[in-house]
């Protein structure tokens, strides 16, 4: 399995002191470390964390669940994980996912209320000591990002000069299935098997698309880099919830409320990567050229 990676996107804007900065430090700790009993990974002392300028990351070093989480300066909350095998990644995605709801919802609570300052000021201002205000700090945006490289099998490449079509097998199997035409040294569109591979470095190929009736925007990409003598293809997929702008009215705004949740968590793994992904969309492209080798997980 290639890295995953899950982007939330809040309005906060950045900027603590440093007894404000330990504090969140401590609930955020103790909101991961609940998280990971949760979990059943148990190994609490694998979880460190740092400070950088304008944020922090915890980084949970165990060797089969190891994964960062991070806040940035530009209010930006990140999970992320190195790439591993397809096994364990689903057991870590299995166990831990479900408690990302909660972890996200919290963070955005601690920095809400421990960073904007301003509850106890307001109540004071109306002499009001049971005041309470309306929460600032929102999610904007979330997404699922999840990659995969495919390795083509060394009896693609060939001998033959570079106007051979098999010096680039991943580019054949493209041409195959996605890609038609490629802008040649003039500009003009020709066959990409017919261009010498010293003419590119990379080539791409992406389409977004709404998911109905969710309306969650899913991120096809494949690519065909030049190292590794042209037998890899890259895939990224993202499943995420942005604001919505239809081809007739206005723009929607993003729903935290109906797109963080479990239920969401559980769609972006089982049913756009697993399904709609890797049975889908990475099937039909490799069916559509030569038998590959294998999926570097």
């Amino acid at each position: 399995m290639g890295s995953f990676t899950y982007r939330a996107q809040t309005n906060f804007l950045g900027g603590w002191d440093a007894e404000k900065e330990r504090r969140v430090i401590f609930l955020l700790q103790r909101t991961l470390q609940e998280a990971l009993v949760e979990s059943r990974f148990h190994n609490l002392d694998a979880l460190e964390t740092r400070s950088f300028e304008g944020g922090m990351e915890f980084r949970y070093g165990d060797p089969d669940y190891g994964f960062r989480y991070s806040i940035n300066g530009r209010g930006q909350l990140v999970l992320s994980r190195e790439p591993s095998s397809a096994r364990s990644f689903h057991e870590w995605y299995r166990r831990f996912i479900p408690s990302l709801v909660t972890i996200i919802q919290q963070t955005v609570r601690i920095i809400d209320s421990e960073l904007t300052g301003f509850a106890r000021d307001e109540a004071d201002w109306d002499q009001n000591p049971d005041k309470t205000r309306p929460q600032v700090i929102e999610v904007e945006s979330a997404s699922y990002n999840f990659s995969v490289a495919v390795e083509l099998p060394e009896t693609q490449l060939s001998a033959e000069p570079p106007s051979s079509e098999l010096t680039f097998p991943n580019i054949q199997i493209l041409s195959e299935s996605l890609l038609r035409q490629v802008p040649s040294e003039s500009g003009s569109l020709t066959a990409p098997t017919g261009v010498s591979p010293e003419e590119f470095g990379k080539i791409e190929y992406q389409v977004n698309r709404w998911q109905q009736p969710s309306r969650a925007l899913e991120v096809y990409r494949v690519s065909a880099p030049s190292n590794e003598k042209w037998r890899l293809l890259v895939f990224n997929f993202s499943y995420g919830g942005v604001t919505y702008v239809p081809t007739v009215g206005e723009r929607e705004p993003f729903d935290q409320k109906k797109f963080v949740t479990n239920a969401r968590s559980a769609d972006a793994y089982f049913d756009f990567f697993r399904q709609r992904c890797l049975c889908g969309f990475v099937s039909d492209v490799l069916s559509g050229g030569h038998e590959y080798s294998s999926i570097l997980w």
